[in-house]
């Protein structure tokens, strides 16, 4: 298992100020508000465009788009114009759209506001390896020099494609991670991929692994390529969160997963890597979690936020989160059932911002 380090970082959220707050005892214990991390409020009707209904940036009852990956379309944050990669369900003429079934596509919207993804996906991967198993989906996307890899899960492990217009896609064959029976994963198939490239050029992955039960974790990778991996650590870099002595149980107690990890910075310009996960407690209620830590290479623990960024409040149960750093206020996706109704019992992807005090300009 990870061990704890000396004068170990801190990360605590104070929700009641929106404003999150990461501090380093190493160095005498700095204290650097930084509210774009979290908490996010969902977005408005009018932050909005496309005829999408808030918070829903994107939503499709037939083919059910979820997973979302979002990246910058052309590499400079002053400009919204994003893409973004989802999982889907390609429709089967005569045949009723199936909820329970695996993702059979990754698909491209565009989004020229940031958020507001248009109603054209382009196709853009599908299952054709033995591996995979017949399925391809959760996708993460990095642009690497004049590269976008995008790595997904499949039904043997995680897979990358490398592109250089971010519509036709090369595979990488076979996994570029795969089950290991020799460690703490015990030869679970790692899932849900979430890549981050760090300032040296070198990579980091977390990913999903399925625990006993209905459990699960998420591991650490490093790359220097991008391509070959070499896990981190003897133990999982998140668990679930030990019951405390409190009323309520932890909110990541039972479940934490779908890894979405961001490189920031603090108000010092000392980077800072923050994860995004999946979380439920034991009470089966799911919200967006929030870890972090200084030394983005390094293999220290990461420190979980003492409070979901996310969801909290809501039954509308999201996952998959997917985070966007952008110049004064940072963008959260997350798939969640599209409504509360029973004719809107279906997945779509939902939109908020932090700070949450923050106002989006109309489409």
């Amino acid at each position: 298992m990870r061990t704890e380090h000396p004068g170990s970082f801190l990360l605590a959220l104070a929700l009641l100020s929106g404003c999150a707050t990461l501090a380093d005892t190493e160095t005498g214990g700095e204290n650097l508000p930084n509210a774009a991390a979290g908490p996010f409020r969902a977005l408005r009707t009018g932050e909005l465009g496309n005829l999408r209904s808030a918070p829903n940036a994107l939503a499709d009852d037939e083919t059910f788009p979820r997973d979302p990956a979002v990246l910058d379309a052309d590499g400079d944050p002053a400009t919204p114009a994003v893409f973004g990669y989802f999982s889907m369900n390609p429709e089967v003429p005569g045949e009723e759209p199936d909820l329970t079934a695996p993702s059979g596509a990754i698909v491209r919207y565009g989004a020229e506001d940031g958020r507001s993804f248009d109603r054209a996906p382009l196709v853009v991967l599908t299952p054709e390896a033995p591996w995979e198993g017949g399925t391809v989906g959760a996708p993460s996307v990095v642009r690497v020099g004049d590269e976008i890899f995008l790595y997904y899960a499949a039904a043997g492990g995680i897979g990358l494609a490398r592109s250089l217009d971010g519509s036709v896609f090369a595979r990488v064959p076979g996994a570029v991670l795969g089950p290991d029976a020799s460690g703490w994963e015990a030869g679970a198939v790692p899932r849900s991929p979430g890549v981050v490239v760090l300032d040296d050029g070198s990579f980091r992955l977390f990913y999903e692994v399925p625990g006993p039960g209905d459990a699960a974790r998420i591991g650490e990778a490093r790359s220097d390529d991008g391509v070959t991996w070499t896990r981190v650590g003897d133990g999982p870099a998140l668990a679930p969160a030990p019951a405390g002595e409190g009323a309520e149980p932890p909110y990541d107690g039972a479940w934490v997963g779908a890894p979405a990890p961001v490189l920031a910075r603090s108000a010092e310009g000392r980077p800072i890597l923050r994860v995004y996960y999946a979380a439920r407690d034991s009470l089966g209620r799911a919200v967006v979690g929030l870890a972090a830590r200084f030394d983005p290479g390094s293999e220290k623990s990461l420190e979980r936020a003492a409070s979901p960024v996310f969801g909290s409040g809501s039954s509308l149960g999201p996952h998959e989160p997917c985070v966007l750093v952008r110049p004064g206020h940072t963008l959260l996706f997350s798939t969640q059932r599209a409504g509360r109704t029973k004719s809107a019992n279906y997945p779509a992807v939902a939109a908020g911002v932090a700070p949450a005090d923050v106002s989006l300009p109309a489409p």
